[in-house]
């Protein structure tokens, strides 16, 4: 990005879109909190902090993927293949765990990573070269990547017996008290913020999602930045994807079926615009969080599973709408200011 100053004209508006952003994360927090007494005063078990570590350990690898989905829309794109990435790379990852019995934790992690890199270079190359609509492009590649699925998988599912036992008990590790798995996710999820925050390229995927021509007019190449985005989510959903395999223990075709839609959710419920250039990856994982604790709630009060579908869809189109009536504001006072 230019190291130009800022017009003292601009500061007014730019102050005005940060303060905007910032309040949109608080209210997720303070929605959570809300949620969360809610749910307690309907059901004791709720607040317990065995149901609250339940509640946290779901969320954890949802707030990877949202967070990958997050990184997409920021450019003003989105990616409808995160939950193919991740059955993909589970299933291959684990099939090749379990054909190789004396291979290393380090290596499987490379291997679900070098996956999930290739797949989202695929889902770049279309639609940052090969100017495909984000939504059609990824549209595709989630079809083809559940395909390979099964053509590879030939109707079969790697089971537990046969996958290290490594693998299958680091889902119950604990450090302090914490499921290792939360501690892995707020890792990822801060270490991407902070890339976003501090790295030059971190800040050209935000200056392309807001303005992709004055992004141009700066000598910012955003076919490489949105490029840069898919694979950043195919890396994330790689790790995500791997994760999903250990605690599932038993993997199937079918794995993270739906996990686009959750990701996709759980980054506009947590304040990332569908219209790109705001948001943070911190606010798609607290996203997840209120997912799961939607999810859980709901779970413990009973609640059928066509209901839970139906809230989940209410809070996508609510959070849609709130992030148009914002930007829209931000619009009004915008002109405004320069009026």
């Amino acid at each position: 990005m230019s190291d130009q100053p800022v017009p003292a004209e601009a500061a007014p508006s730019r102050n005005l879109v940060q303060f905007v952003l910032r309040l949109r994360e608080a209210g997720v927090v303070v929605f959570l909190v809300l949620l969360g007494l809610t749910f307690g005063l309907l059901n004791d078990r709720f607040l317990s902090v065995q149901n609250l570590t339940i509640v946290a350990s779901s969320a954890a690898i949802l707030a990877i993927a949202a967070c990958a989905q997050g990184v997409v829309l920021i450019t003003r794109n989105l990616d409808v293949s995160v939950g193919s990435m991740m059955g993909l790379v589970a299933y291959l990852t684990a099939d090749w765990t379990a054909n190789h019995p004396g291979i290393s934790p380090a290596e499987v992690v490379a291997i679900a990573v070098v996956l999930g890199i290739g797949l989202g270079a695929i889902n770049g190359l279309l639609v940052a070269y090969g100017k495909v609509p984000a939504l059609i492009g990824t549209l595709g590649t989630m079809s083809l990547y559940r395909g390979l699925t099964y053509i590879y998988a030939h109707g079969q599912e790697v089971s537990s017996s046969r996958l290290p036992h490594w693998m299958l008990e680091s889902a119950d590790i604990r450090i302090a008290g914490c499921p290792i798995y939360v501690i892995i996710a707020i890792i990822i999820v801060m270490a991407v913020a902070w890339f976003l925050y501090a790295y030059p390229l971190g800040r050209r995927i935000y200056a392309v999602g807001s303005n992709g021509v004055a992004a141009w007019f700066f000598g910012l190449r955003a076919e490489r930045v949105v490029m840069f985005a898919y694979v950043l989510c195919g890396f994330l959903c790689g790790i995500a994807g791997l994760l999903y395999a250990a605690r599932v223990g038993t993997v199937n075709v079918v794995l993270a079926s739906g996990w686009e839609m959750s990701s996709l959710a759980a980054a506009v419920i947590g304040g990332v615009s569908v219209s790109g250039g705001s948001g943070t990856v911190i606010g798609a994982a607290l996203g997840a969080v209120v997912l799961a604790a939607i999810d859980n709630g709901l779970v413990l009060l009973r609640v059928p599973e066509f209901w839970r579908m139906f809230i989940q869809g209410a809070a996508i189109v609510a959070a849609v709408a709130v992030d148009a009536l914002i930007a829209e504001a931000i619009r009004r006072s915008t002109a405004g200011r320069r009026r």
